[in-house]
C-alpha cells in the first residue's frame, strides 16, 4: 500500500463548509440530434401504432403498447435533454450507453427486459422472471446481472441475439457486472470482485468459470462490504467500499498494470471513530457511487460517519508514486455519479440531474441541469446517469429516460 502524504489531513476540515446550492439551468437551443423524443405529460395514452419491435424468441411476452408514451414531439429541456419514447409501466434500473445506441434493463412488476435502443426505437432482446440490477454492453455483446449469483452473457449474431447464463457461485446478488471487451468481465457480488476466466480463442468459453479478483478468495471477509466497481481497461479499475459497521470506514482498492492496490484502507476504533491501517488520511465513512474520471483517477461519495459530514473524494494513484487526495463537500445524497473530467460531473438523486463544475475549488458549484420540460416536474426516480463522452449522456430512471447530445 502507498502512503498517503500527510498533508492531506488538512483537506478534509478545509472542505466542511457550507455548499451553497446554486441552480443552472443554461439555455440550449440545439435540437436533439438522432434522439427520439416524447411528451413529458401524464397521458398514458399511446398512439396505436406506436408498438415496441418485436422480441427475439426467448423473450415471449412484448412489453405493453397500450402503455406507451404519447407520439412524438420536440421535448428538449433547456439544459438539452431530450426524452427517449418509452413505455412509462417500465422502470429503467441501468442503462450502459453505446457510441450509436444505448442498452438498459427495465423491469415491471417483477419481470426483467433487455432492451436495445438503435435507429430511434427499443427492442427488446431478452426477458427474465426476476429482477436484473446491471448491465454492461459492447457493440456485439451485452452483459446482465442479478440476484442469487446470475449473471448472463448475450451475443449477437446478425439481427438474433444467443444468451448463455454465467452464474457466480454465490448466493448474494451481482449488483454491479463490467467489463474490459468481450474477453475480460468483471463482477462485483459477495464483498469480492470476481473475474471470468478467459478461453485460448480469446473469448470466454462454455466451460470458462469466474474466480476471485480482488478479496478472499475463500470467503468474504466478514467485516467488509464492496459498493461500486468502475473502470476504463484492464489496467485501470478502482472498487469502493467499507470496513466495519460501527463504525462504517472507508476502503478503495486499485487495479493497475501491477495488480491491486489497497489505496484507502481504515478500520473501525473504540466504536467512535477510524483508522487508516497505513498511517494516511482518515476519510472516516464508507465510500460509495464512484466515476473513473480519467487515468488513474477515481471521484466517489463518501458517505457520513460519525462526527464526518458527506463528501466527494478525489483520488489519483500512480504505482511507485504518492497516493493524492482532495476532498469536496456535498450537502444530498445521490443515486448514480459520471463524468467526462473530475471537473465536469452529472449525478442523479431522486428525479432530478445535476451537473458540477469545478468542485473541487472554492469557485466550483453543483447546480440542476433540468430535465422538466416547460416546467413540467418529473416525479418518479431517476436511478442511473452515464454516457461516453460530453455530448452522449443518458438518464434513465422509472418511466424516463433522457439523452443529451449537446456538451
Amino acid at each position: 500500500m502507498r502512503r498517503i502524504p500527510s498533508y492531506v489531513h488538512t483537506l478534509r476540515s478545509a472542505a466542511l463548509f457550507a455548499l451553497a446550492s446554486t441552480t443552472v439551468a443554461s439555455t440550449i437551443t440545439t435540437a436533439c440530434a438522432d434522439s427520439a423524443a416524447a411528451r413529458l405529460d401524464d397521458d398514458d395514452g399511446g398512439s396505436p401504432d406506436a408498438t415496441l419491435p418485436d422480441a427475439s424468441a426467448d423473450a415471449s411476452d412484448d412489453v405493453d403498447a397500450d402503455a406507451r408514451a404519447p407520439e412524438l414531439v420536440d421535448a428538449c429541456t433547456s439544459a438539452g435533454w431530450c426524452a427517449i419514447e418509452v413505455d412509462r409501466t417500465l422502470s429503467f434500473d441501468d442503462l450502459w450507453p453505446l457510441e450509436d445506441s444505448a442498452v438498459a434493463v427495465a423491469s415491471r412488476e417483477g419481470r426483467s427486459f433487455v432492451l436495445v435502443y438503435e435507429e430511434g426505437s427499443w427492442k427488446s432482446i431478452h426477458e427474465l422472471p426476476f429482477l436484473l440490477v446491471s448491465v454492461w454492453a459492447s457493440t456485439e455483446d451485452v452483459w446482465v446481472s442479478g440476484a442469487g449469483g446470475y449473471v448472463a452473457h448475450g451475443r449477437r449474431g446478425g439481427s438474433a441475439w444467443t444468451w448463455t447464463d454465467r452464474p457466480l457461485s454465490v448466493s448474494s446478488p451481482v449488483t454491479v457486472v463490467w467489463g474490459t471487451g468481450s474477453d475480460d468481465v468483471y463482477a462485483l457480488a459477495d464483498s469480492r470482485v470476481w473475474r471470468l476466466s478467459i478461453s485460448a480463442d480469446g473469448g470466454p468459453s462454455d466451460a470458462a468459470a469466474w474466480s476471485v479478483d480482488y478479496g478472499a478468495a475463500s470467503a468474504p471477509e466478514p467485516e467488509v462490504t464492496l459498493s461500486a466497481l468502475v473502470g476504463r481497461n484492464e489496467n485501470d479499475i478502482w472498487v469502493t467500499g467499507q470496513r466495519g459497521s460501527s463504525p462504517s470506514c472507508g476502503l478503495v482498492a486499485h487495479k493497475t498494470a501491477e495488480g491491486w492496490d489497497t489505496v484507502i484502507d481504515e478500520a473501525p476504533m473504540d466504536f467512535s471513530s477510524c483508522v487508516s491501517s497505513g498511517g494516511g488520511a482518515v476519510l472516516g465513512g464508507p465510500v460509495g457511487k464512484g466515476a473513473s474520471t480519467a487515468d488513474g483517477e477515481l471521484v466517489a461519495l463518501v458517505d457520513p460517519g460519525i462526527g464526518v459530514p458527506l463528501s466527494f473524494i478525489r483520488i489519483r494513484h500512480v504505482p511507485g508514486e504518492d497516493v493524492a487526495l482532495d476532498l469536496a463537500p456535498r450537502t444530498v445524497s445521490l443515486t448514480s455519479l459520471w463524468g467526462t473530467t473530475s471537473d465536469d460531473l452529472y449525478a442523479t438523486r431522486f428525479s432530478l440531474v445535476e451537473r458540477g463544475s469545478d468542485i473541487w475549488t472554492d469557485g466550483g458549484a453543483w447546480g440542476v441541469s433540468t430535465v422538466a420540460y416547460e416546467g413540467i416536474p418529473i416525479t418518479k426516480p431517476l436511478h442511473v446517469v452515464r454516457g461516453t463522452r460530453s455530448d452522449n449522456v443518458w438518464v434513465a430512471g422509472e418511466s424516463y429516460v433522457f439523452h443529451k447530445t449537446s456538451p
